[in-house]
Parts: structure tokens; sequence; C-alpha cells
């Protein structure tokens, strides 16, 4: 306690030692130190609650794309699971398949079928096959291409070339079609009956060539 006593003494003779000048620096000197003293946890307790709001917003804005993005993920999957089912079916000859699928148009008929070599790329084994049909209409020849993308088989089309020789709606096309067979796939190997009776609905498919 008497400790104390005398540091406080010396303190107050130190004090009355002072000029009024150095006094007056002294007070605005604690004044300063006080004012930090009240207003440094305030800006500290400030900042860390920005921080907070920050990290709220960027979770809430990463919850957001994840929800947003739940349709185009399941889309991709039904995608994939469509292409799975595609090569899970070797696809017929090139030639009846294209004769087949002319048919299912009015007024479309093949008039030549050239083979071509056949390839291997990885695990497919990939054929190739032109067709040509004269004087077909445009609009048969649109759902022509359509319902070759869109068959159940791993079939694409390879390139389409088109002249226009005759008068009116009446054009002379010529389509190359491409199909791989998978290595273990066969006809509609692993596949339920129902599902290999239906066309495909999604755009998944095989690899471009």
């Amino acid at each position: 306690m008497e400790r104390f006593s005398g540091m406080f003494a010396g303190l107050r003779n130190y004090w009355e030692n002072l000029s009024e000048r150095e006094r007056m620096l002294v007070g605005l000197l604690g004044g300063v130190a006080a004012l930090l003293f009240i207003l440094l946890p305030v800006y500290l307790l400030s900042t860390s609650i920005s921080d907070l709001e920050e990290d709220n917003q960027r979770i809430t804005a990463a919850l957001r794309r994840i929800s947003h993005s739940r349709g185009r993920l399941a889309a991709q999957q039904a995608e994939r699971a469509a292409a799975e089912m595609r090569y899970g079916r070797q696809a017929p000859s090139l030639g009846s398949f294209l004769e087949a699928k002319a048919g299912e148009r009015e007024g479309v008929s093949i008039s030549d079928v050239q083979h071509e070599p056949e390839r291997e790329e990885g695990r497919f084994r990939i054929r190739h096959s032109r067709a040509r049909f004269q004087g077909v209409d445009l609009r048969n020849a649109v759902l022509l291409m359509e319902s070759i993308e869109n068959s159940r088989y791993p079939v694409a089309i390879e390139r389409i070339h088109i002249d226009h020789h005759q008068s009116g709606d009446r054009y002379n096309m010529q389509v190359g079609v491409l199909a791989y067979d998978r290595e273990g796939g066969g006809a509609d190997a692993g596949v339920p009956a129902a599902a290999a009776a239906e066309d495909r609905g999604g755009r998944a498919g095989p690899p471009a060539p």
C-alpha cells in the first residue's frame, strides 16, 4: 500500500512541476489514448461483422449457383445415361438402316449407297456409309436427317451435301453416316426390352468423328 502511495505522490509531484503548456499536451495525449481505447474495439468489431457478412454473401451466392446448376447437372446425367443405352445397341447394316429411314418418308428413296472401309478408334469400330437421294423436297430432307440423328442406335451424320439441279422444291442429297460399335456391346445388350423399343429423347450420342 505504501508503495502505491509513494507512486501516486511521485506522479502528483511530476504533474505539479509541469508547466501549463506541458499539462495541456499531457491531457491531450491522454484524451487521444482514451479515444483510441474506446474506438479501437468498436472498429475491430465492425470489421469482423463486415467480414462475416461478406462470407455469408459468398456462401449464399455459391448455394444459388449450386441450386441453379442442379437442372443442368440432371440433364447431363440423363444425356450420359441415354448415350450408354445407345452404345449398348449395335446399329444394323448402314445400308439397311438408311433404307428403313428413307422408307419412313413418302417420296424418299435411296439411289446409291457406298460403304467406306471400317476403322478402329479406341474401344470403337467405326463403320462409314454414304447414301444418295434424288428429287427430295426440303421438308422430307430435314425430317430424314432429324430421324437419323434421333435414332436409338449409336450413329451420327458425318456430312451432308445438297445440290439443287431441278426446278421447284426438289434436291439431290448425299448423306454420310457413321456407326459406332463399342467393344463388348451388342444388339440391345443390357437394355430392357421396353426401353430398346423407344427412340432416345436426349441429344447424347457417339463422339464426333
